[in-house]
């Protein structure tokens, strides 16, 4: 979305986050000078985050390891707060707090789309069982991985394991709105194909006519 504000996964429940490197580049100020400034007002930081502070520690090109601190919105608001108010500062202050509204309100949309597709979800399993289609138990599985493959132009499998989405936990967590939408409106077609008589080959066929929703391109992990 952009290059100030950052999720640590694609999970709808996450917290935005810009990190004490990016701030540094923004308002003019040496990295060291930065963390310095979080070090000393650690305390008070910490309970801008309900108590907790995050940090990653990444190698520089000499090969040492330092700190990098990784800040909320309200931990972030009060760092910029501690610096000169300069041009420079209250520009990336206005750019800063512009993203994590745009973020925000991705993730709003998100989790949405989540609470919706979880209502689909459950009448499609209805309809699925209602229709006495049997596949040896693999009725909704099946069906699942024909929706996304016509929702997003590829299946479940090939995205969960695109996403590192954790076995158990629901695919439509780690959705962007739009993806979210795009897999809601399919599922809508299949439970009316359904309602209508439609077998499993007739559904294929009849999504094949439509044609992909929002096609997404996934980067797999590499075999080692």
């Amino acid at each position: 979305m952009n290059d100030l504000v950052f999720l640590s996964s694609q999970q709808v429940d996450v917290e935005p986050f810009t990190t004490g490197d990016v701030i540094a580049d923004h308002v003019g100020l040496s990295h060291h000078a930065v963390n310095s400034t979080i070090n000393k007002y650690l305390t008070i930081i910490k309970r801008k985050g309900n108590g907790h502070v995050t940090f990653e520690m990444q190698r520089t090109e000499a090969g040492r390891l330092r700190k990098v601190y990784l800040l909320n919105e309200k931990q972030s608001s009060f760092l910029i707060t501690l610096f000169k108010n300069t041009a420079q500062v209250v520009d990336f202050k206005d750019q800063l707090n512009e993203e994590f509204y745009a973020m925000q309100r991705e993730l709003i949309e998100r989790r949405a789309q989540f609470e919706l597709g979880k209502q689909f979800s459950k009448s499609l399993h209805a309809t699925i069982a209602d229709s006495q289609i049997k596949m040896h138990g693999h009725e909704y599985s099946t069906f699942n991985r024909l929706i996304y493959k016509h929702a997003l132009g590829v299946d479940s499998t090939k995205l969960r394991k695109a996403r590192d989405i954790p076995k158990g936990e629901a695919i439509t967590m780690y959705l962007s709105s739009d993806e979210a939408e795009a897999v809601r409106l399919v599922k809508n077609r299949v439970e009316i194909l359904l309602d209508v008589g439609m077998d499993y080959q007739q559904i294929k066929q009849a999504l094949q006519i439509k044609g992909v929703v929002y096609k997404v391109t996934l980067q797999l992990p590499v075999k080692n």
